[in-house]
C-alpha cells in the first residue's frame, strides 16, 4: 500500500511538471489587426486572434502606440464600452470586462455581444484620451 501511494505521488508529481513546461513553451498567440484609429498623439489598435469580430464571445488586446515614435505609450485609466445604436429605442450594451494591462500601452479584455450588427466600442485613457471603434460583430 506504501509503495502504490510512492508512485502515484511521483506520477502525479511527473504529470504536473510536464504540464507546466508544455504550458511555459507555449508561442505566443498571433494577433490580428481588427482595426485602427487615431487620437491625437496616439494610434490605438484593436487586435485578435482572427481579425473577426463575432456574435458572443471575443478576446481582444489593444495597443495604444505614441503616433510620432510608434513606441507603446504608457498610458493609464483604460476603460472600453461598447454600444449598439437601436432605432426607435435606447442604445443596447456588450458586456466588456474591465481591460486587463499586459504591458504599459497594451491591454486584453473580453467583450460579448447579444446580436450581430454595428457595434461601436469607446476607448478612454489617462485624463483626456478617447477613440471609437466601429465594429461589425457576425
Amino acid at each position: 500500500m506504501v509503495a502504490m501511494r510512492r508512485i502515484f505521488t511521483t506520477l502525479s508529481c511527473l504529470l504536473a511538471s510536464l504540464l507546466l513546461v508544455m504550458s511555459c513553451n507555449r508561442e505566443p498567440r498571433a494577433l490580428v489587426q481588427i482595426q485602427q484609429v487615431r487620437s491625437g498623439d496616439y494610434v490605438l489598435t484593436l487586435l485578435n486572434d482572427t481579425g473577426a469580430v463575432k456574435q458572443h464571445s471575443n478576446r481582444f488586446t489593444l495597443e495604444i502606440r505614441n503616433a510620432t515614435s510608434n513606441e507603446l505609450a504608457n498610458v493609464s485609466k483604460v476603460q472600453i464600452q461598447a454600444s449598439m445604436r437601436m432605432p426607435g429605442m435606447g442604445p443596447m450594451f456588450a458586456n466588456v470586462s474591465s481591460p486587463r494591462q499586459t504591458e504599459p500601452g497594451r491591454c486584453e479584455f473580453d467583450a460579448d455581444f447579444s446580436m450581430a450588427g454595428q457595434w461601436s466600442f469607446l476607448v478612454t485613457f489617462d485624463p483626456n484620451g478617447r477613440a471609437q471603434f466601429n465594429l461589425n460583430a457576425q
